[in-house]
């Protein structure tokens, strides 16, 4: 069966701004939602880990590390969450027909993602005001209540993350649609028979320990003038994570790169200019982001982890864009080129100037809670951020 005889049609009207305007938003949009993303289920693991390996001593390192970290993850989730609108409009208006069919395919687990976020952002609160604030950690059960409070709430958004996986990678396949709308009508079907699902997940999953690390690297770098022992040991090892998860991501990688249709490897190995480019400039940033981290690791310094830092964001960048580039390729059937544009100058300059603002917004968010939680250098169990 041909599959193009069962994607549907655009809808009659014209996209709002030229087609190269509308990937590059969608590029960018995903971009600032992974970076919060990655903290957040990284984060969340690494943070219970963290709290529950230092629950006999709260003045240890590794549990104030965790404690600051699991302290930041509700405004990590805001951010996530916010910024994750932007890159889900512009892949429902640019590829539409298989979105919306793999969404109506898998319709139950795909509107349980809400409730498992609201869950799992509830639970990041409760952490916080039940245990941090109201006195429930002052002994070992409370912490380690409330480490299992933070593996589950990662649990939750590891879960939100594989749905995703799913209907991304759905609605790629528009030959499965029929025979799987046949042996389940009730939108209860998941792509769990997709090859490249699996080393795709992990391939997201991998990179939020790593980005996590970074996350850490960056809080010791904001206390690194109040307290250098606990600024040094947040730097050494949130570099040491970030090195791990990377090198991991090698073998994952490369398992994804195996996973995918024929030919469509190829074109990231000199089939295609663009792709080629850009996938070889994703491997020098890791490079660069890998020794620069490596060399932060022996006496936590500061401008190679900056370094390491800017690379990193630069790698996680030229992924996104090969990552679109692969669903471009694989999306034969659904052709965003078809549909004439009109553009609406101004609905286009009100996202824009929303858009802008929106980001204003969180930038002031983020100064007012870390003003919020900041405390005097003295405080006895470096309860606040500022204050360790």
């Amino acid at each position: 069966m041909d599959p193009s005889s069962i994607v549907p049609l655009f809808q009659p009207l014209p996209f709002p701004a030229p087609i190269w305007l509308l990937e590059t938003l969608l590029i960018l949009g995903f971009f600032l939602h992974a970076l919060p993303m990655n903290v957040v289920l990284g984060g969340g693991f690494l943070s219970a880990a963290l709290i529950f390996s230092g629950r006999n001593n709260k003045e240890s390192f590794s549990y104030r590390a965790g404690k600051a970290l699991a302290t930041s993850l509700p405004l990590f989730i805001s951010f996530a969450v916010t910024q994750g609108i932007v890159p889900l409009l512009f892949v429902q208006l640019l590829y539409g027909p298989a979105f919306y069919t793999s969404s109506i395919l898998m319709a139950v687990p795909w509107i349980s993602v809400i409730f498992i976020v609201l869950i799992s952002y509830y639970m990041s609160y409760v952490v916080i005001y039940r245990y941090f604030k109201n006195g429930a950690m002052q002994n070992t059960a409370g912490i380690v209540k409330s480490s299992m409070l933070l593996l589950v709430m990662s649990v939750g958004f590891a879960l939100v993350g594989f749905l995703f996986s799913n209907n991304m990678t759905l609605m790629l396949s528009p030959e499965k649609w029929l025979s799987m709308y046949s042996h389940n009508a009730n939108g209860l079907n998941l792509n769990l028979g997709e090859p490249q699902l699996i080393p795709r997940y992990l391939h997201f999953l991998v990179a939020s320990f790593a980005v996590a690390g970074m996350t850490l690297g960056i809080f010791g770098l904001y206390i690194a003038k109040r307290d250098a022992d606990f600024s040094k040991y947040m730097i050494v090892f949130g570099s040491k994570l970030y090195l791990g998860a990377t090198l991991l991501q090698v073998p994952v990688g490369f398992w994804y790169l195996k996973s995918l249709p024929a030919g469509m490897a190829q074109r990231f190995m000199g089939g295609d200019t663009i792709g080629t480019a850009v996938f070889g400039a994703s491997m020098v940033f890791m490079l660069v982001a890998i020794i620069a981290t490596a060399m932060a690791c022996t006496n936590a310094n500061k401008k190679m982890f900056l370094v390491g830092l800017t690379a990193n964001a630069l790698t996680i960048l030229a992924m996104i864009f090969n990552r679109h580039q692969l669903r471009v390729w694989l999306l034969t059937h659904v052709q965003p080129s078809t549909v004439p544009v009109a553009t609406q100058w101004d609905l286009l300059i009100t996202f824009v100037v929303s858009a802008v603002a929106l980001i204003v917004y969180l930038v002031w968010l983020s100064k007012l809670c870390v003003k919020a939680f900041a405390a005097p250098v003295q405080a006895p169990d470096g309860e606040r951020l500022a204050a360790q």
